[in-house]
């Protein structure tokens, strides 16, 4: 049977009250005796009694729950992301509580965020791809979460009005660094695996691939672009059709995809730097440890989960309780730029071949 304050009372002759307020940390010189509270606190730890938070919060009016919505937690990239989120935030006292919307359940969207608006939350992180087409589609979802009152920190530039900030990220050179770096290792004829195509960060990158490619007075060909998802799966189902193509290289427009490349590769016998150079992008931590390191593009993952970390304990803490003091804040944007990360996928190969 769980201990409750009734029974560490009753154990040290004081009032619940009593109890409250030397577990609280709130007891007031005079009210308690150091004597008293020390013997409360022991006999707390004695009877294995732990102080219920949610219903503390709940009591006074506050949450300390945070939600994190995402749409794939299989993509290393966000699970890096998240992992670092939620030690900064647990070590501050919140707990989070992710929300995985899967793409392919759309019509879920709007009875998920009601479920999340029911769940006393403090903060919400949104971490889902922006989708320029779905803007208007969207639009009852947004005035739903800004109607929240909360403090909402975004993956991408949203345009919220509630407090908050957007974690940017900047796609398109992203791309261009990636293929840049290709063009220069001599590859002419680079293949590309591209991601959701209703996804912004898909767009982007695929401007920064047709960038690079410009610069370097190469045409760009629609038939080297294969239309993947972010999985491992079509990863390996573009090999075979982008070999088809003869492309002397391969840029996936994330790690997970150049990983389902390597394990094609692997079965059809084709080597890697060797035979095919491939290179991916997010810098994801299993990148460097592949038998061929794979060369990538990414950003500080761990770094930029700390900052959203503080950042969002800031907000919450400095979150005015009147929508009418809101009024009028801006959100602050934050852009990381990307950096190539060389290992030993590519190979340099002579000019016009």
């Amino acid at each position: 049977m769980r201990t409750t304050m009734k029974d560490i009372a009753r154990e040290c002759g004081v009032s619940v009250s009593a109890v409250s307020l030397a577990l609280s940390g709130k007891a007031k010189k005079g009210r308690i005796s150091e004597a008293k509270k020390e013997e409360i606190l022991q006999t707390a730890r004695r009877m294995n009694y732990y102080l219920n938070s949610a219903a503390s919060d709940l009591a006074r009016g506050q949450s300390r729950v945070i939600g994190m919505v995402i749409n794939d937690i299989r993509n290393s990239h966000i699970a890096e992301l998240d992992i670092a989120i939620s030690q900064v935030l647990q070590n501050r006292g919140y707990s989070v509580v992710n929300h995985i919307l899967h793409d392919q359940h759309k019509e879920e969207e709007e009875q998920l965020i009601r479920q999340i608006a029911a769940g006393n939350l403090c903060a919400l992180i949104w971490a889902k791809p922006y989708e320029p087409d779905r803007i208007a589609e969207n639009q009852r979802l947004y005035e739903i979460i800004d109607s929240l009152g909360i403090p909402v920190v975004t993956m991408d530039g949203y345009e919220f009005k509630s407090d908050g900030l957007n974690i940017c990220y900047d796609y398109e050179k992203a791309g261009y660094l990636a293929v840049n770096y290709l063009i220069g290792c001599g590859h002419r004829r680079i293949g590309c695996i591209a991601g959701n195509q209703g996804y912004r960060v898909t767009r982007n990158r695929l401007t920064g691939y047709r960038s690079a490619l410009e610069e370097a007075g190469i045409e760009y060909d629609e038939k080297l672009i294969y239309s993947g998802d972010y999985t491992m799966e079509s990863g390996s189902q573009a090999l075979s059709y982008l070999m088809g193509q003869h492309v002397t290289a391969i840029f996936a427009m994330n790690d997970v995809m150049a990983f389902g490349v390597y394990r094609s590769a692997r079965n059809y016998g084709i080597r890697i730097p060797e035979d095919l150079s491939v290179i991916g992008c997010d810098n994801v931590p299993f990148a460097e440890v592949l038998e061929t390191p794979l060369t990538t593009v990414g950003v500080p993952t761990e770094q930029m989960g700390i900052y959203i970390g503080e950042q969002l304990c800031r907000a919450i803490e400095e979150h005015p309780a009147s929508m009418q003091n809101r009024e009028g804040k801006k959100r602050k944007t934050v852009f990381y730029q990307p950096d190539l990360y060389v290992r030993g996928s590519v190979k340099k190969i002579q000019t016009g071949i």
